[in-house]
């Protein structure tokens, strides 16, 4: 792509964009809707699973600030056992409607599953796993319930799928044993109970459900004149939008890679911008001479490099270790084969004297939510982790290379 054509798209962008500011009634009455005060959308809750966990833990405790008892969990458990059935087991609802569940304990993250729900007076396990983007695996939901059926024998088990949408987990639960229940189930259930109880719900906590409510409703699409504000914007100015998508998410991996880096004072920033961050080991600028490659961008070149990216198209965040052109391209294929002595595995392309370019260790993580800072930044966590290994024994190859 020439400068000419790289300024025409910069100016059809410019376009899009100011055409959408301007020239966009529905969406003025859109956000007079959305500007209505709600607490959990300032506390970005509308999709972080993390989040909408620590509320649903907080309702399904009796002995919480509430003030509707044992009314969501006993409806919880009744309604999904209303039209499902659990193998092996004959819990019903009505031995729940029977049942006192005043001793309930509630657990968040045990053994990484989303949340546990305990009764030891009644012999009953609850076990939710919690997607609102992301997909669940049937190797993951096997593992949890296998290490549930351990920890609780004799238990009554009931294992939920929560998804965004009624039948979003449809293909994969049933078939390990999982109840696949939504969101616009449970906005149901919470709003019925809300009416219900209103007169014994505290000022507080009926403030607090009503904005969850809203943040239902929003989140599983059930306010219809939003929706349809929302398909017409989208009809009337869809490439405007597609571009503030692109661009919202990966400023929200610069904001992540910002504080992932500030973490990490072992290391030096080349880059970051809104898709990537380069850096370097402060070691290895010890010992790695700047080179003149084609990284223009880094703001000092070497011939290895680490970095993140994140794909604003696929959600995927990858980390790579990368080496670069160098003037002395024997050097370069030294550097190689020492990457190779040392297990790293490379095609065929890498040991040509032409090479420029060659990935020495890569690993790519689908992100949940690419619009939510505090989830990207738990990937990047979980990637530099992950690549531990991968790193050590590049640090050690750059330190004892000959340069």
């Amino acid at each position: 792509m020439n400068d000419a054509q790289i300024k025409i798209n910069k100016e059809e962008q410019l376009k899009l964009l100011n055409n959408f500011l301007v020239d966009n009634p529905e969406l003025e009455e859109l956000s007079a809707r959305l500007a209505v005060f709600n607490i959990l959308k300032v506390l970005q809750i509308e999709k972080a699973e993390i989040r909408h966990s620590n509320v649903i833990a907080w309702l399904m405790d009796p002995q919480e600030s509430h003030g509707i008892g044992q009314a969501f969990i006993r409806r919880f458990l009744s309604t999904i056992l209303l039209d499902n059935e659990i193998n092996g087991d004959n819990l019903t609802p009505v031995s729940i409607e029977l049942m006192n569940l005043t001793d309930v304990e509630v657990r968040r993250e045990w053994r990484r599953i989303d949340l546990l729900v305990i009764s030891e007076d009644n012999k009953l396990v609850l076990v939710i796993e919690n997607k609102i983007k992301a997909k669940a695996t049937k190797r993951q939901l096997l593992k949890y319930l296998d290490v549930i059926k351990k920890e609780f024998p004799k238990y009554h088990i009931v294992p939920v799928l929560l998804t965004k949408d009624i039948g979003d987990g449809a293909d994969i639960p049933e078939a390990v044993g999982y109840i696949p229940w939504s969101y616009v189930q449970m906005f149901q259930i919470i709003n019925h109970i809300k009416r219900q109880r209103q007169d014994r719900i505290p000022e507080d906590a009926n403030i607090f459900l009503e904005h969850y409510l809203t943040t239902l409703r929003r989140l599983t699409m059930q306010d219809d004149e939003i929706v349809q504000l929302c398909k017409a914007i989208y009809k009337k100015h869809k490439d405007a939008l597609d571009l503030i998508v692109e661009w919202g998410a990966t400023n929200q991996f610069s904001a992540a890679a910002e504080e992932f880096i500030s973490e990490h004072s072992e290391l030096v920033r080349l880059c970051l911008d809104y898709k990537w961050l380069w850096f370097v080991d402060k070691k290895w600028e010890k010992v790695m001479p700047p080179c003149s490659n084609r990284w223009k961008h880094l703001s000092k070149p070497y011939p290895v490099a680490c970095w993140f990216r994140l794909s604003a198209q696929t959600s995927k965040l990858g980390f790579i270790i990368e080496v670069g052109s160098m003037e002395d391209s024997k050097k370069r294929l030294s550097l190689i084969n020492t990457f190779q002595k040392e297990g790293f595995k490379f095609g065929k392309k890498a040991f040509r004297p032409e090479s420029k370019y060659t990935r020495v260790y890569s690993i790519y993580r689908k992100i949940d939510d690419p619009d939510d800072q505090e989830d990207i930044k738990k990937h990047l966590d979980e990637l530099w982790i992950k690549s531990a290994d991968a790193y050590k024994s590049t640090s050690k190859i750059i330190q004892s290379f000959k340069w």
